[in-house]
């Protein structure tokens, strides 16, 4: 018993974990074409003052500063477009100044960009196969009646999975989590840290301040997501047992 137990647990924590998996996926797609929420916290940080400070200090590019918020929200949203396409098209966004196109994105800009666009697409295919799986496995739970972990059980594991992430994040300090992370995933041989005075890419997202309500929103949506993917399955688990049932 205590070994069917065990048994239960692990399969029950790698069920909620693929299930998380998949709901990080799911938000990934819907903030994408929402561009992350890029004009709402474009307003609430005030980027447009950081782009009209520092667009005129910048070191490689020139008029930056004349360009307008639905210029910048056109360019973050051409960015996050060609980061879920692999990288393409991230050396052709311009913007406009004296009547000629000036590239947006310097190389070392353009290198670190298709840095992410590749880490992106390995976790593309790696929460594609995981999310396949996870489809077959509850196919096969459902045909063979076994019990799903209630919704609950799964949101607190989740909460407290996010709460611990959070703790641990403030304990060692978001900004060095931050640099860190980019450190172990990208390329040691490609810039990935630019002062706002070198990138018209820092500057038009306030890096790293943007990716505080970004990761925010994440979060948030990744558990409704979460909630709501366990609540179908609820549902469709409960509609096919039922159909099963004897009439009479």
């Amino acid at each position: 018993m205590k070994k069917q137990s065990m048994l239960s647990i692990f399969s029950n924590t790698l069920y909620s974990l693929a299930m998380l998996i998949s709901a990080l996926l799911i938000t990934w797609g819907i903030l994408s074409t929402a561009d992350f929420f890029y004009p709402t916290f474009y307003q609430w940080l005030d980027i447009g003052q950081t782009i009209s400070e520092f667009g005129p200090q910048n070191r490689y590019k020139d008029g930056f500063e004349t360009t307008i918020m639905a210029q910048h929200v056109e360019y973050f949203s051409q960015i996050v477009t060609a980061i879920n396409n692999g990288g393409d098209g991230l050396a052709q966004i311009s913007y406009p100044y004296l009547g000629q196109p000036i590239a947006l994105l310097r190389e070392a800009e353009v290198r670190h960009l298709q840095d992410v666009a590749n880490l992106m697409s390995k976790l593309f295919i790696g929460g594609g196969t995981v999310f396949t799986g996870l489809l077959i496995v509850i196919g096969l739970k459902i045909k063979r009646g076994r019990q799903f972990s209630s919704i609950k059980a799964q949101l607190v594991q989740l909460i407290g999975f996010v709460i611990v992430l959070l703790i641990t994040c403030w304990a060692i300090g978001f900004k060095t989590v931050f640099y860190w992370f980019h450190e172990v995933a990208f390329p040691t041989e490609n810039d990935w840290f630019f002062y706002y005075q070198d990138s018209l890419m820092t500057t038009m997202m306030k890096a790293p301040t943007l990716f505080a309500p970004i990761s925010a929103a994440m979060v948030i949506l990744c558990c409704i997501v979460f909630v709501v993917l366990n609540w179908l399955v609820s549902i469709l688990n409960s509609r096919i047992n039922e159909s099963l049932l004897p009439a009479g």
